[in-house]
This record gives structure tokens, C-alpha cells and sequence, in this order.
């Protein structure tokens, strides 16, 4: 229902509106350039094939021509394309989060799953990390937004972006990219598709991609001798088959692989507290940033950041018509995913503490998954029923090690920078003992998920105007924990000190966790569901109103929680997540269906919010009793002849409820994180052939108003407003046999956080992810 924020609700309402005189977007295909009358694009957001003006559902669409003109390769680049989107990283790649309408789960911890889904060719994807790698040759990319749970399962109660891959041809086609940009951008991209024996067809897609590093890097002492970071280095290779039985069956199998071998993830100054002049007496050079100057996009590390990333899998879908109205779908699936970083912890060239790169920090996920669903018709009811069963097994190792400096930055914290020695006086060892380089702790969590669920949709068309939707879905879930720790000292300075035991007793360093073996298991059984009613006032008209329920499955923390009396917490599990969204929202198509108005208000509230927070020496998760977040969307399109213009526009109050969270004093009746209020996207393309070459110009924008960036809201942490925008000129054969384009990305160079965070063990410091700055380059593409 829609409640206490009404007034500024509707006054969001009303001001979307007015924004709508070039307002993304509702998606036609390609005809729409060429001059014909557009043509709707076709979705399968509901698992099943109609038209997106009537769907009665909130969702962007972004078509496969938007994606080549917007140089889009992964969900990052997609974001740009769509309001209410956000999608951030943290510490590196592999620690990803996407966010709809203000609200996501931050991805540093593989212990939660997305609020947010990702599903690629009808495959889920475990975490929004793994779904990171270059996307290859799409069709569509659609973005549902609000809670999915009855269709999707676990991991989308607040939405899913559902991406799905151009499907091989018959008819044999090759195209060629090549790139070649500023900050070092190289890429070569190769797409082969045609028959390959009678009923079978085939398509491969090659991609190698590279860009400079976006950070210089001052190394001190090293080891470390890489001076940039941030870099961008991959190469991917994406295959299928088509099986086609005359229209009977079809049977599609992908294979998919992708390797990263990057540098990432360095942070840069953005506020200075007094512990700088510590780590200054400790570094060979200025060990930290001295003054602020994000824009320089200086940092410190004398640690490797090298990550490495494998992401691989397979899956086959097959589709059989058992009767003129039935058809049976199974998808099977198996993916691997393996991640492993290095991580200089402190942020600093002094040598304070790290991760090594060479396997002792990382996360492997391996999931099977199977879907047997039928759809069919039955009189005036369209139906779908089906199972879906996976399992999933992960495992984390982490590790924190001393450094040669962390005793002595030790002494100086505690001293308040008069005593280097202070930890040996009060452990009582020798100086350099207790805290000796290399040594650290060990941890190693082996989770194993399993999951089964139950789930039917069905639409009652009522009269020929009016129908009724509602859908279903069990949910069982059980999940086991085997957690491993170990301290390669036993945590000797500890258990010798005699006082400040807070400060010198961290959890990494703490003897309570020696050797320590834990075992924590849950089962959780959810029922989620939607209905909706559906109108369609005119041809052209389509109203909808509905009411739909999100889930998302307890867990634990993969991380080490250590009590206030320095004991061991045996236990890091919280809640299951729930929501609820009530929607009402019109689409239309209007003269001769150049023009596309879709809008949605939405009210959605979830209880138990997974929050995980980063508390400046270790992760603890939050089960937040309240979130609401309200609002309106608007997306239209407009086209005619060889000009598009299409935008959108989302007004969003996500607001966290009174009660208090322990140790987030600023969350009570707070705005949640990466939530802007305003968020909005418009584009402009427009093609003509002139003296027997195609011109084409594209332009496109993303802003985003004023949001905080870290889950304890505190203030040094708050992105300002910022506009991204992003513009393609090209010139090519009218059939489009070559064409060569001028690009620039983030043209006005806008320095933006992707996430800040206090910088670790450094009282007052804080940091930034930065995104991505301009760059400009050209790109040559052969088709034939």
C-alpha cells in the first residue's frame, strides 16, 4: 500500500512526467531505424514469449542495437542504459553489486545471495559477480524490476536483469571488431555463425579485451612492482549449437569460458586522519596520500592486488511441443567459478598487513542446476508449471598477514605515536615477535547449498480486454557451514597482552579462533507468490495493477565475528529476507507505435534486510527489520524516419525503518545506500546514407542525484550528483559491411565513487573506488 510518503510520491509522480518530452525504454527492433513502422520487441520475462506492451510488468529492455552503440560489454556498461540501475565494485571484480530501485545486497561477502538475480540464457547466476564477464553477441538484455521470487526463485526479491544471447543462424554471417583507444583500451572481438550439418546450426564468439590501469600506484619498498592498478585484461570465447526438428523441437547448447588476470583494487584519499603521519614514519615515501586530490587518482599500495577469475560453464535447453497447445522446456546447467586476489589491507606502501595473490585469498563457487517447466493453453487459460532443483557448493579461503611494519604501527596507534615499541612492552616478548611477518590466519569455509522448489503461473484471460495472472512458488532450501580457522602464531600477542587488549586482539589475531572448527546448519521453506490484473483499455492501451512477494534464503557470515569479551561467536547466521511489492503501471503505444510511454508507481517493503557492513577491520551482517522503498518510473521512446529519441526517469524514496541497528547509529530512518533519489537516462540516435555511406550519431546520458555509498550512511561517504554521458559517431557501408566509429566514454571526464569505505585500521582515513575515466578511441567493425 501506498503510505506515509504519498504526497512526495505523487509530487515525484508529476515531475517524471514532466521530463518525459524527450524521455529508456521501452525496446523496438531494428526496422525502427530503416524507416519502417516499429516493431515491439518480443520478451520472455514472465517464461513465456509477448510482446513488452503487454506485459504487466515494470521493465527496461535494452536492445542489441542500444548495447553495440553504447560499446557495452558486461551489466556495468549496461547500467548506463537504464534508470535505477546500479552496479558497483569494491575491493575487486569479484566483489560486485547490482542494485534496482535503490536496493541490493553488497557483494563482498559470498555468504549472501543477490537481492538482485542475474539469469543468462534462462541459467541463474550464483552471485552478481559471476555473471561479470564479457556478455558476447546479445539479443536483448531485460531488466525486471521489483520482487520476482514466483517465477525466479531465491535471490530475486528485489528484481532480476535477465540476459539473453543472440541464438545461432542458419544463414552464415562473420563479423570482426577491432578497438583501439586512450588509457591503453585494446580489444578484438570475432562472431561466426551458419549451418553446420542438416538441422544444426552453430555460432562462436571470440573476445580479447585489455586497458591500461586507471591509478598510479606508489610502492614504497614493494614487494610489489606494478605502478598502476585498476587495469582491465581478459580474453572470452562463447559457443553454441542449434538443433531445429521443423519446429517440433529445439535443442540449444552453450559452452562458455573467461579468464581475468588483473590488477584491482587500490583506493584513493578522499578524507585524511591523524594516523597518516604513522604510516608516513613507517613508509619509504609518503606511505598515504598526504593532501586530497581524488581527481590525481594516486595510490598507495606496496602489496600485489593481482586477481585472478575463471568463469566457465555449460548448459542445454531443450524445448519439445508435446501437443499444439503444450510445450515441455528443460534446462540443465553446470558453471564453475574461481577467484583469487591479492589485497594490501592498509591501503598503504608501508607494510602494515595483506593478502597474499597466490591463492590464499579467493572463492570458488560450482553449481548444478535443473529446470523442467511445461507451458501450455487450455481454453481461456495460458498456464506454466514446473521444478527447479540446484545445488551449489562454495568455498572461501581468506587470509590477513602481518607485514614487516604492523607491530610497529601497532606501538605508535597505542602510544599515540611516541612509542614504536609499545607492543612489546605490553605482550612482554621480545621487539618483533609478536606480531612477525608472514604469519596471520588461515581460514577456510566450505558451504554446501541445496535447493528445490515447486512453482505454476497461469493467465485467466476474463473477457478479450481483461485478464487475471497470479503465480506461485514453494521454495526449500538447506544450507551447511564448515568453517576452519587457524592462526599460523596461535595468536600469541593476545594471549601474552596485559592490556589494550581491544586494539592489539583483532579478530585476525584473536587465540579464541586456534584451530577452531565450527558447523552451523539451516533450513528455510518459503512460499512466494504474485497476482495481477491486467487491462487492455485499447489496442494501443495496457493498464496493470498487481501485488507480488520476494524471498531470499537465510545464511552466514563467511567471516570471523569475535564477541565483545573477545570469545568466538559460534554463531554468523541471520535471517531470511522478504518482500512484498504492491505495482500499478500503464504502457501505450501511440502514432502508428512511434511512440512508447510505459510508467509504473511502486510501493515495495522488506523485512529482515541482509546489510552487510564493512566495520574497518572485518564484515558483519545485519538483519535490518525494515526497508521501504517508493516511488515512479516513466521510460519512453520516440522514433521517426532515421532519429530516436528515448529516455527514462525514476523518482525513488528507499528509507530504512526506526528501529536500531548494533553499530549503525545513522541507519535508523536513513536513506539506504546507492539510492538515489533521482536516477535518469536519455539518448539520442539518429542514421542517414548520404552520397552511398551511412552516417550515424549516437549520444547518450546517465544521472544520477545525490547517495551514499557505504551501508553505514556516514556522511564523507555521500556521491554527489553526476551526469555520465557518452557519445558514438561512425561512418560505414549502407549494408553495414564496414563501419568505423568514433567513440568517447564518460566524455566529460566526471571522477564519481563507485564505493567509499574507511580505510582500514586508520582512524578518520577513508577511500574511494573511482569509476571509470574518459577515454575516447576508435572502433572498426567488418560484417559479411
Amino acid at each position: 500500500m501506498i503510505s506515509t510518503h504519498s504526497c512526495r510520491l505523487m509530487t515525484g509522480t508529476a515531475l517524471a512526467s514532466l521530463m518525459l518530452a524527450g524521455l529508456n525504454t521501452p525496446a523496438f527492433s531494428k526496422e525502427t531505424q530503416q524507416g519502417s513502422e516499429p516493431t515491439e520487441v518480443i520478451v520472455t520475462a514472465q517464461k513465456k514469449a509477448e510482446p513488452l506492451s503487454r506485459a504487466p510488468i515494470a521493465m527496461s529492455v535494452v536492445s542489441a542495437d542500444q548495447i553495440e552503440k553504447a560499446g557495452a560489454h558486461d551489466l556495468k556498461d549496461i547500467q548506463t542504459l537504464t534508470p535505477s540501475l546500479l552496479v558497483t565494485s569494491t575491493a575487486n571484480e569479484a566483489q560486485t553489486t547490482a542494485r534496482l530501485r535503490g536496493i541490493g545486497t553488497v557483494g563482498d561477502n559470498p555468504g549472501l545471495d543477490s537481492s538482485v538475480g542475474v539469469v543468462i540464457d534462462g541459467v541463474s547466476r550464483a552471485r552478481t559477480a559471476t555473471a561479470m564477464s564479457d556478455l558476447g553477441v546479445l539479443d536483448r538484455v531485460e531488466v525486471l524490476k521489483g520482487p520476482q521470487s514466483d517465477i525466479y526463485g531465491k535471490g530475486a526479491s528485489a528484481g532480476v536483469i535477465q540476459v539473453v544471447s543472440k541464438l545461432p543462424s542458419f544463414i552464415p554471417s562473420q563479423t570482426l571488431e577491432l578497438t583501439a583507444g586512450e588509457q591503453g583500451t585494446y580489444g578484438v572481438a570475432g562472431y561466426v555463425t551458419g549451418k553446420i550439418a542438416d538441422k544444426w546450426a552453430g555460432s562462436l564468439s571470440l573476445v580479447k579485451r585489455q586497458r591500461d590501469g586507471q591509478y598510479k600506484v606508489h610502492t614504497g619498498d614493494g614487494p610489489r612492482t606494478e605502478t598502476e592498478d585498476g587495469d582491465q585484461n581478459y580474453w572470452s570465447a562463447r559457443g553454441q549449437l542449434l538443433y531445429d526438428g521443423d519446429g517440433w523441437s529445439r535443442l540449444r547448447i552453450i559452452g562458455d569460458y573467461t579468464k581475468r588476470d588483473e590488477n584491482c583494487c587500490v583506493g584513493t584519499a578522499i578524507a585524511i586522519g591523524g594516523t597518516q603521519a604513522y604510516v608516513d614514519q613507517l613508509a619509504s615515501d609518503d606511505g598515504t596520500a598526504s593532501v586530497v586530490d581524488v581527481k590525481g587518482r594516486e595510490a598507495w599500495s606496496n602489496r600485489s592486488t593481482r586477481q585472478e577469475i575463471l568463469d566457465t560453464g555449460l548448459s542445454a535447453q531443450w524445448d519439445i511441443r508435446l501437443a499444439n497447445n503444450v510445450q515441455l522446456t528443460s534446462i540443465t546447467a553446470y558453471r564453475h567459478w574461481d577467484h583469487t586476489n591479492g589485497y594490501d589491507a592498509d591501503f598503504s606502501s608501508a607494510d602494515i598487513y595483506y593478502r597474499d595473490p597466490n591463492g590464499g585469498f579467493g572463492n570458488r563457487i560450482d553449481t548444478w542446476s535443473q529446470e523442467i517447466r511445461l507451458n501450455g493453453k487450455t481454453g481461456p487459460l495460458e498456464w506454466m508449471t514446473g521444478l527447479y532443483a540446484n545445488s551449489e557448493d562454495l568455498t572461501r579461503h581468506d587470509e590477513t598477514l602481518y607485514g614487516a611494519d604492523y607491530e610497529s604501527y601497532l606501538g605508535l596507534l597505542l602510544s599515540g605515536g611516541t612509542d614504536i615499541d609499545r607492543v612489546s612492552e605490553i605482550t612482554g616478548l621480545p621487539v618483533g615477535e609478536s606480531f612477525v611477518e608472514g604469519e596471520g590466519s588461515h581460514d577456510t569455509y566450505r558451504q554446501h547449498e541445496r535447493n528445490i522448489a515447486l512453482f505454476g503461473h497461469a493467465e485467466w484471460f476474463i473477457s478479450d480486454t481483461v485478464s487475471l495472472l497470479g503465480g506461485l512458488r514453494y521454495n526449500h532450501q538447506t544450507k551447511s557451514l564448515t568453517s576452519s580457522y587457524s592462526n599460523s602464531d596461535d595468536g600469541i600477542a593476545c594471549a601474552s597482552a596485559t592490556a589494550s587488549m581491544s586494539t592489539i586482539c583483532q579478530p585476525w589475531s584473536n587465540p579464541a579462533f586456534n584451530d577452531l572448527t565450527l558447523t552451523q546448519k539451516n533450513s528455510d521453506d518459503a512460499t512466494t507468490g504474485s497476482i495481477k490484473l491486467k487491462w487492455q483499455a485499447k489496442p494501443n492501451l495496457m493498464t496493470y495493477a498487481s501485488y507480488s512477494t520476494g524471498w531470499k534464503g537465510a545464511g552466514f557470515n563467511l567471516d570471523r565475528e569475535q564477541n565483545s569479551d573477545l570469545s568466538a561467536d559460534h554463531d554468523t547466521s541471520f535471517k531470511r529476507e522478504t518482500s512484498q511489492s504492491v505495482e500499478i503501471g500503464f504502457k501505450g503505444r501511440f502514432f502508428s507505435k512511434r511512440l512508447a510511454l510505459d510508467m509504473a508507481a511502486f510501493d515495495e517493503s522488506f523485512r529482515n534486510f541482509q546489510l552487510n557492513t564493512f566495520l574497518g577491520t572485518n564484515f558483519v551482517v545485519n538483519s535490518v527489520p525494515h526497508l521501504e522503498s517508493q516511488g515512479v518510473e516513466v521510460e519512453s521512446r520516440y522514433s521517426i524516419g532515421g532519429l530516436i529519441l528515448n529516455g527514462g526517469v525514476t523518482y525513488d524514496e528507499a528509507v530504512f525503518g526506526p528501529e536500531a541497528v548494533p553499530g549503525l547509529a545513522l541507519v535508523a530512518n536513513g536513506t539506504a545506500s546507492f539510492a538515489p533519489r533521482w536516477s535518469g537516462v536519455y539518448g539520442v540516435d539518429y542514421t542517414r546514407n548520404i552520397g552511398g555511406h551511412r552516417f550515424n550519431a549516437s549520444f547518450s546520458a546517465k544521472y544520477n542525484s545525490d547517495y551514499n555509498t557505504g551501508s553505514d550512511l556516514a556522511a564523507i561517504k555521500v556521491q554527489r550528483a553526476y551526469t555520465l554521458y557518452n557519445g558514438r559517431l561512425s561512418i560505414g557501408a549502407p549494408d553495414e559491411s564496414w563501419t568505423l566509429e568514433l567513440w568517447g566514454q564518460n566524455l566529460t571526464d566526471v571522477t564519481y565513487y563507485q564505493v567509499a569505505f574507511s580505510a582500514p585500521f586508520q582512524s578518520g582515513s577513508y577511500k574511494a573506488f573511482l569509476g571509470q575515466p574518459r577515454t575516447v578511441g576508435l572502433t572498426l567493425r567488418l560484417k559479411r
